[in-house]
């Protein structure tokens, strides 16, 4: 029997559940901070980053021995700490690069919500439509954060708080939903 099997996937998702809980209350938090919640992103991305890029100037000398374009990790770890830097310099160039971040890993994970949608009508008809419409809800706001890179900068907080609390509602929905 395979593992997406409706007999295999009884019970409540506790996963699911914890995850939306924590993604509601983030909404909530930068809802009512969205000023330090912009700066907070740019500050994580940047102190990321720049230990990213140790990380790969660390492996360097590692690499060298068996990988014949191991100029690459020290490329890679240089620019890594550059753009760290940057980000840290710079909240307005950090706070537009985080934009595009963000409106790309929405657009590719409410593609994928939509298309992992489908199993659900095994389920249940309206949770199948309802899960369709929260997916294609944060698609919008993936082209809206693609197409409007300005706007979405200044609008970042807002749009990333909105889009957690509807996945947030959704994945407290499916844990329920899988029992």
């Amino acid at each position: 029997m395979d593992s997406f099997s409706r007999d295999n996937n009884r019970g409540f998702d506790w996963g699911a559940f914890i995850a939306g809980i924590l993604m509601v209350v983030v909404a909530f938090l930068l809802i009512r901070n969205p000023e330090k919640g912009l700066h907070a992103f740019v500050l994580v991305f940047g102190i990321v980053s720049i230990l990213q890029g140790l990380v790969w100037l660390a492996g360097y000398s590692r690499f060298r021995q068996f990988f014949s374009r191991s100029w690459v990790t020290l490329v890679s770890g240089i620019l890594d700490i550059v753009v760290g830097i940057l980000f840290l310099c710079s909240y307005d160039i950090g706070g537009l690069t985080i934009a595009y971040l963000f409106s790309i890993w929405f657009f590719v994970d409410s593609i994928v919500g939509i298309s992992f949608s489908w199993h659900l009508k095994d389920f249940s008809t309206g949770y199948f439509i309802f899960n369709l419409i929260m997916n294609i809800l944060s698609l919008i706001i993936a082209v809206v954060l693609i197409l409007n890179p300005v706007l979405a900068a200044l609008s970042l907080i807002w749009l990333v708080a909105f889009w957690l609390l509807v996945f947030g509602i959704n994945e407290i929905i499916t844990a329920w939903m899988h029992r």
